[in-house]
């Protein structure tokens, strides 16, 4: 007679408390301590909402609790979302609030009061304004608690003895989501390598629907001989923010009224080379209306495995390049084999400060030749993906844009050495009487070296007769061709005292070496070559 007490009494008991672990079923005495986390109230405050007008929002409120006495926090989600009057179905994206032990912001379910032995919580629902009928049920569909590592879920008909729905009055959705324009993520290119297995290609569009908004969606990839890849597809919350994100990207609207997607379509491994294309896009807003694209204006894309047309012998000439002063072209070159109707397009992709300048044309020799511009100064660039496409179509990738076999090219800059050279120097004026001293300017000009790195950057310094900086100054310059360098010289508005000043100044260049000339404060100053120069204030 007591086995079928205990039994009821313990079914009783489970009624409003979640099992938070499998291992509590038949679990021992030691294991019966394990605390227990409860959804123990929820209810709507309106049983009926009409948005028919105005849209409005139905406030949520719920009480979880949790036997653990040393807990000192609990968190969880709550799920809910609107069931069709017409099919008895669930339909739409769901909405979901995010709560937790005394947090109050960030747009969620806010705390009410409470312990995190036993806490309220609240979140006012938005009730969409358009449905599949002139009703709609609202109700909640899931909840979560959490607590020290445990977690419990309530759902299904566990709910239904809290006030967990209500119904909504609504308008009736007329229209299904639309489009804007569809392209590749990211600009890239519509090539892609089946050589180490499943590719991804992310596709860029904007989906909007001013009346329930959007839902779902699936996108259908049609390729050489019948064969077909379908990607089903939605958007999501953020994990870590209030934000909305659908596939690739962040952003849009509350609700998917606008929602900017990049969705990715996976090639499985085997997959035939040649094109593929989109075949269909088909659109769900919350009302579970669609909207069918047969066909849209999409780019194509163009898979392969190298096996049609190949190309190999890379080279890059010259390399390392002479940069320092002006943008230089080089050339990379390269054997194509298997090209049907010859090479219709070779497409070069660098990093850095260099990118293919022209197209490709044929040498004497047969190898393909591509310009590449390398901007002035660039250290180093390297080539991150090759397209080699022929008069059929065909193509053949390289390098790591591509995940394809890399050609390992990278273009460098010819090193600099040794710092720069004064060969001599003079100044214009080189005296002035002591009253025009705060009137007037000077001009340095030096004369230096050329070298592989060009000087552009100067410091002048004026010394007294004690060797102590009374006038300084440092700025950019551009080192003409034949080695000269100008700056000029701008004396201390408050004038000097008569006397002979001597001019040290401080060469840099481009490869960010230096030297110092004439500057009897520096250990690493060396004389100028014909002597120092000096200016000279007179009286007067």
């Amino acid at each position: 007679m007591l086995l079928p007490f205990a039994r009821r009494l313990v079914t009783g008991a489970l009624a409003l408390v979640v099992t938070v672990s499998a291992t509590v079923f038949g679990a021992t005495a030691a294991q019966a301590a394990v605390p227990r986390l409860a959804l123990t109230a929820l209810s709507f405050e309106h049983s009926t909402v009409d948005v028919t007008e105005d849209g409005t929002a139905n406030k949520l409120t719920w009480t979880v609790t949790n036997t653990d006495p040393e807990a000192q926090s609990v968190y969880g989600v709550v799920t809910m979302r609107m069931r069709s009057t017409v099919t008895g179905a669930l339909i739409g994206h769901d909405w979901v609030a995010r709560y937790g032990y005394q947090e109050t912001c960030c747009g969620d379910a806010v705390y009410e009061s409470g312990t995190p032995q036993e806490s309220t919580y609240s979140f006012h629902l938005p009730v969409r304004r358009y449905a599949d009928a002139a009703t709609a049920t609202w109700e909640v569909t899931k909840v979560t608690i959490g607590a020290n590592g445990t977690t419990a879920t309530v759902s299904g008909t566990r709910l239904q003895s809290f006030g967990y729905r209500f119904t909504a009055l609504t308008l009736v959705d007329s229209a299904g989501p639309t489009i804007d324009s569809i392209g590749l993520h990211s600009s890239r290119r519509p090539y892609f390598y089946l050589g180490n297995g499943p590719v991804t290609a992310y596709y860029d569009f904007t989906v909007q629907d001013g009346q329930s908004g959007f839902w779902k969606g699936s996108i259908r990839l049609a390729g050489p001989g019948g064969q077909s890849v379908t990607t089903a597809f939605t958007w999501e919350r953020e994990e870590s923010s209030t934000g909305f994100r659908c596939g690739a990207v962040s952003g849009g609207e509350r609700d998917g009224i606008y929602m900017p997607c990049a969705i990715g379509v996976t090639l499985p491994a085997g997959a035939t080379p040649g094109n593929w294309r989109i075949a269909s896009l088909v659109l769900w807003n919350n009302a579970g209306g669609t909207t069918t694209y047969k066909n849209p204006t999409a780019p194509s894309i163009t898979a392969t495995y190298n096996t049609a047309v190949q190309a190999s012998g890379f080279a890059i000439s010259p390399n390392p390049v002479n940069n320092w002063r002006d943008s230089v072209t080089a050339e990379l070159t390269m054997a194509v084999t298997g090209a049907l109707r010859g090479v219709s397009a070779v497409h070069v992709d660098l990093d850095g400060g260099c990118q293919q300048q022209g197209t490709a044309t044929v040498k004497a020799d047969g190898r393909i030749a591509i310009p590449v511009l390398v901007y002035q100064q660039t250290t180093r660039c390297e080539v991150e993906g090759i397209a080699v496409v022929d008069g059929a179509g065909n193509v053949a990738l390289y390098g790591r844009e591509f995940e394809a076999p890399d050609p390992e090219l990278v273009i460098t800059q010819i090193p600099s050495t040794t710092p720069p050279v004064a060969l001599g120097a003079t100044l214009d004026p080189a005296s002035l009487p002591a009253s025009e001293v705060a009137q007037r300017s000077l001009r340095l000009t030096i004369q230096a070296e050329v070298r592989v790195a060009p000087i552009d950057g100067i410091g002048v310094y004026l010394y007294d007769a004690d060797g102590e900086v009374v006038y300084q100054s440092y700025g950019g310059t551009n080192q003409a061709a034949d080695g000269t360098v100008t700056a000029s010289v701008y004396l201390p508005w408050d004038g000097l005292e008569p006397g002979a000043y001597t001019v040290g100044f401080a060469l840099d260049d481009a490869a960010r070496m230096s030297s110092r000339w004439n500057m009897p404060d520096r250990s690493d100053s060396q004389t100028l070559p014909g002597g120092p120069v000096v200016f000279t204030v007179t009286a007067g």
